[in-house]
């Protein structure tokens, strides 16, 4: 009977329950589909406005930024046309012995236009066409007999005659056979008499600026949810750019939406009468079938005879009328909330668990939609930055997105379904896929880098990991592989080593090879070969003319009989190496000797002038450290005046040197470990009341406290594993020291510097950690191998982007030349002193430092002259122009640096 009661309480319990839910339920949902009825018009209203602003105002940003662009790119040409006159004019000036005709035919090569985009002229001073590299047909005419020349620029040439220089657009005639809109550069140089001129075609660079802008707005979203996206159409109704790239490049005149209505017609007329206006149209959304009510904006672009627009999907509405309707059900759950009161107590207990569900049930809505909107997002960043492929536990290819398909050539269609290894390259060991399978067969994750193979049998590198998918039970279902393409680092890092091998100028090997091959040797011999007093050549027949010579040297080294079974290199500068992998060093000593003879004994003929040499070498055999004892024969065998030294082990005045060596390795490795490697700091100071600026020195204290200066450890340390951790307590100190001041400061780097990515990496990351990136300098040495690595111009280049400077050490001498400093984008030219020194004694010298002053200030580059040892050098280095004097004049390498700041003097100084 109990039993029978409690059925019957609970019953009733629950019917009246339900009709008071049901009686609440149903008073709120009238009053929610009244107001929702009173206000989705209300609100679709105030959507369709709010959207029409959006995309209007998106269109309008973007037309504004093609104006920018254009004018940036416009205002960048006229820069580069003007450095290029200025270039050639310089040419001109600085070319000796020549007629100018004879001037523009060497120059001729140099006077050609990357891609035809543009070209130069130059008229004489009686308006006579001395070149011209449009029309050929131009040459040696007058100026006035040009009937084909565009009257307006013909104009502007006569003008130019008096007044100097300028730049101009102008529109050329179809009539008078020309189809481009042109910039030009014109200057007259009164020096030599001539008009220059240069020009580049407009049209090329809007095609150019048309192909970066259309590939920028491919990821580019605006709006709710990203919805927003551009499309272009010429004015001929051809796509120009569209989300859907099968539609680009089609005509769209036929187009016509479900309701037959032609809008792409519209938009063009629309465009052509009243520049820009909406307009409304059937469209399916996309990646869809479904149509829906689509507005779009547009705006013509007279300019291109583009129209550009974007458009809104009435779709999106109802998904934020989706979001209104949840704003309304919270207002229905409050108000259940407030007519809870009403319910007797009995429904108390039974409300809050209702509330307890409802929250909980929610709780975990919430989190499963966060998750799958998270996990959306995962796929989505993982499919634009990876490469993705999805396989059944037999290896059956089931998903590949469209970088997969991309980079193997294949379409998704001929993936699917086929095994993996379809893309699978022979040079893949076996054992590789044999660990692969295993490991992931056994529910491990497997990572490596393959080579694959394309349709079109190409080759690529992947950096992939696969994973194993498990169900509820563990079991593998599927495996997802995701691969990263590392090809152009493999290339590269081939690249790379193929130029650390060989000798930019001369073709033979470099001291990097030769010191590679010594390493993997046991017993062989080497010989170094040096060029007698080769700086005194430099100075006196300039160092094109050094440069050349090296070059004929190496030649005929090459060439030679008694070295034809020996490797050649060139170690820097005027030091040659011969390398024999095995050891028989009396008949190796007797051949290089004898080779060295025969080329010597005549004198070298470089560009008419007779050069006789002399050189010295030095023999080590079957040394570990052969490359130092060579070098250490070498120096033996100059110092004594001799033809040839060897390195004899038993030798003791040999030994000495070995020993020394050692000594200044342990010193260097004790100095490290002990902190004792110090910057000195050595003033550069300004002569146009230009700031002051200091060149950080490394010096080592000895254990008694003397100073040691690199000459003494600098040379050996490079053949060490020390050199790169010198570098970067050199870098650390000095940065320390300027942190906080607004001092520019010097830091040398070599070859061995720039090409080190981890040495590169901690001054750059520290300079940017301590705000000196704008103080900063990188005072290179050793140019002539820097400039022949793109690898180390980017490195510079990525300084030059942060802000730091670019300065060029120990210019004229050498390899020096003016091409690298355009290449290297130098900011500072420091002049080498053993020009310097003789500036107010030699003409010659005197001549030099001008052309590289002239050069430097028209390149915006600013001089320094190093080796200022006395007021009179200093004085004449001020009268020719330089911008900055550093010498023991002007002040010697001191440990401590003074620096003001905030109007303040404090030191600071490395301990």
């Amino acid at each position: 009977m109990t039993g029978r009661i409690s059925t019957v309480t609970l019953v009733v319990s629950i019917l009246i329950s339900l009709t008071f839910t049901t009686i609440i339920i149903w008073n709120l949902n009238t009053v929610f589909q009244k107001h929702k009825y009173e206000h989705e018009n209300e609100l679709k209203d105030f959507y369709t406005q709010k959207q029409k602003i959006l995309i209007q105002n998106e269109v309008k940003r973007l037309k504004e930024r093609i104006d920018t662009i254009r004018q940036s790119a416009y205002e960048d040409s006229e820069l580069v046309l003007r450095q290029q006159v200025e270039t050639v004019e310089s040419l001109l000036i600085n070319m000796p012995g020549k007629n100018i005709n004879e001037k523009i035919k060497i120059l001729s090569s140099s006077l050609k236009w990357d891609n035809s985009s543009g070209y130069f002229f130059i008229l004489s001073s009686d308006k006579n066409v001395l070149y011209d590299g449009s029309r050929t047909d131009y040459a040696r005419k007058k100026l006035s007999d040009l009937d084909k020349m565009h009257p307006e620029l013909k104009q502007l040439i006569t003008d130019e005659y008096n007044e100097g220089n300028g730049s101009y657009s102008y529109q050329n005639s179809d009539k008078l056979s020309y189809d481009n809109n042109e910039l030009i550069y014109l200057k007259y140089s009164p020096e030599q008499k001539l008009l220059i001129g240069a020009s580049l075609y407009l049209d090329k660079i809007d095609t150019q600026l048309k192909k970066h802008l259309v590939e920028t707005l491919d990821n580019e979203r605006f709006g709710y949810k990203n919805y927003g996206y551009f499309w272009i159409s010429d004015t001929d109704y051809n796509a120009v750019f569209n989300v859907n790239k099968k539609r680009i490049g089609k005509n769209n005149y036929n187009l016509a939406d479900v309701n037959g209505k032609y809008f792409f017609r519209e938009f063009i007329d629309i465009a052509f009468t009243k520049g820009s206006g909406f307009t409304e149209y059937q469209w399916n959304l996309p990646g869809s079938e479904k149509p829906s009510t689509k507005i779009s904006y547009l705006q013509l672009y007279p300019d291109w005879n583009w129209v550009i627009g974007a458009g809104f999907y009435y779709e999106d509405f109802y998904e934020q009328l989706k979001y209104e309707e949840e704003i309304s059900n919270r207002r229905l759950s409050e108000s259940i909330r407030k007519n809870t009161v009403i319910i007797v107590s009995v429904f108390v207990v039974i409300f809050f668990i209702s509330i307890a569900i409802y929250r909980r049930i929610r709780s975990i809505e919430n989190a499963q939609l966060n998750h799958l909107n998270a996990l959306t997002q995962y796929k989505t960043v993982i499919d634009s930055s990876s490469i993705v492929s999805t396989t059944d536990t037999n290896g059956i290819i089931t998903h590949a997105n469209d970088q997969f398909c991309e980079i193997t050539g294949y379409s998704a269609d001929k993936l699917i379904g086929n095994k993996h290894n379809i893309i699978g390259h022979p040079d893949n060991p076996k054992n590789v896929y044999k660990d692969l399978w295993e490991t992931i067969s056994s529910g491990n994750i497997w990572r490596g880098i393959i080579k694959n193979m394309t349709a079109d049998g190409g080759y690529f590198f992947q950096k992939t990991t696969v994973v194993p998918f498990k169900d509820m039970n563990g079991d593998i279902i599927r495996y997802i592989s995701l691969s990263h393409d590392v090809t152009e680092v493999f290339e590269n890092k081939s690249r790379l080593q193929k130029q650390l091998n060989v000798d930019f100028l001369t073709g033979l090997g470099s001291r990097t090879n030769l010191v590679n091959i010594i390493s993997s040797s046991k017993q062989s011999d080497l010989a170094l070969i040096d060029i007698d007093n080769f700086h005194r050549i430099n100075e006196a027949y300039g160092m094109v003319t050094g440069d050349d010579l090296l070059m004929e040297f190496a030649r005929k080294l090459n060439q030679n009989n008694y070295l034809a079974s020996y490797d050649l290199f060139r170690l820097h500068s005027d030091v040659f190496a011969v390398f024999s992998y095995s050891s028989n060093i009396e008949e190796f000593s007797a051949n290089v000797e004898k080779a060295v003879s025969e080329i010597t004994k005549s004198a070298f003929t470089i560009q008419g002038k007779e050069i006789l040499l002399r050189t010295s070498i030095g023999v080590a055999s079957g040394s570990k450290n052969l490359l130092a004892h060579a070098d250490a024969a070498l120096q033996h065998a100059k110092a004594t005046n001799i033809d040839l030294g060897f390195y004899d082990p038993s030798n003791e005045n040999k030994n000495k040197i070995y020993e020394t060596e050692s000594s200044i390795i342990k010193m260097l490795s004790e100095a490290i470990e002990e902190d004792r490697v110090v910057p000195y700091f050595q003033k550069i100071e300004g002569t146009q009341n230009k700031s002051e600026k200091y060149e950080c020195l490394m010096r080592i204290i000895a254990h008694d406290g003397s100073v040691v200066p690199p000459s003494e450890f600098l040379d050996i340390s490079k053949q060490t594993r020390f050199y790169p951790k010198l570098t970067r307590i050199m870098a650390k100190k000095a940065i320390d020291t300027f942190a906080g001041t607004d001092l520019e400061f010097g830091i040398n780097v070599s070859t061995e510097d720039v090409l080190n990515q981890d040495t590169m990496d901690f001054i750059y990351g520290y300079a940017l950690e301590k705000h000196v990136i704008r103080n900063l300098i990188l005072e290179i040495v050793e140019t002539e191998s820097i400039t022949s690595s793109q690898e180390a111009t980017e490195a510079l280049y990525r300084f030059k982007l942060a802000g730091a400077k670019i300065a060029i050490d120990d210019f004229g001498t050498g390899y020096s030349n003016f091409d690298y400093l355009l290449k290297v984008k130098a900011d500072y030219v420091k002049i080498d002193g053993s020009i310097i020194k003789l500036i107010n004694k030699d003409e010659r010298a005197k001549d030099i430092v001008r052309s590289i002053v002239s050069y430097s200030k028209k390149l915006n580059m600013e001089t320094v002259a190093e080796f200022i040892s006395e007021a009179a050098l200093a004085e004449e280095a001020h009268n020719l122009g330089i911008d900055y004097l550093q010498g023991y004049y002007i002040g010697r390498p001191e440990k401590k640096v003074f620096i003001e700041k905030n109007n303040e003097n404090f030191n600071a100084s490395n301990q």
